[in-house]
């Protein structure tokens, strides 16, 4: 299935699938390229990297079966629980999906958040499978990903998004 990249970075629509996933981890990714907080993961060496117009990186699978979308904020207030929440709830409602019916403790790099679940339906009917993670890097720098895939996606394909999750990690500001 093929995705693209809605306003906001959030993918909201599969197309069909082209090619079984290949599994091997190949490249190193940062974003942004320079200064922290940052992102780094390993990708796919099919896997490709787009940077969107609102500061974001779209990071897509060869096949467009899957992707990850990349964001980091800052606020001049210290980011409490509730307001994760509802940052949560507003993305999730941007990208027409279903509001987050649970969060669940998610981590990265020691740093402590959310992630969300939530599924969309594209223009063609198919089920898009989309959390939303929001890490605390910091009171005021906050981590946001999404991790969206088709829902019929199978399980070697899945085992390839987990891969690509796992090896994430987030350098603090210094």
């Amino acid at each position: 299935m093929k995705i693209r990249l809605d306003s906001l970075s959030l993918l909201v629509a599969l197309h069909a699938v082209l090619f079984a996933a290949q599994p091997a981890v190949a490249k190193d990714v940062r974003f942004p390229g320079t200064g922290n907080p940052a992102f780094s993961l390993h990708i796919p060496d099919d896997w490709t990297t787009e940077e969107g117009d609102d500061d974001s990186l779209l990071v897509a699978s060869g096949d467009r079966s899957m992707a990850f979308t990349l964001l980091l904020e800052t606020s001049d207030k210290p980011w409490d629980d509730d307001a994760l929440d509802e940052i949560a709830t507003v993305a999730l409602r941007v990208a027409k999906a279903s509001p987050p019916k649970r969060k669940e403790a998610a981590s990265i790099s020691g740093f402590p958040g959310f992630s969300y679940p939530s599924a969309t339906t594209n223009d063609a009917g198919d089920v898009v499978r989309l959390t939303l993670y929001i890490i605390r890097i910091d009171k005021t720098h906050l981590a946001l990903f999404n991790r969206i895939e088709a829902a019929d996606n199978s399980p070697a394909q899945r085992k390839i998004a987990d891969t690509v999750l796992r090896s994430m990690t987030i350098s603090p500001p210094r």
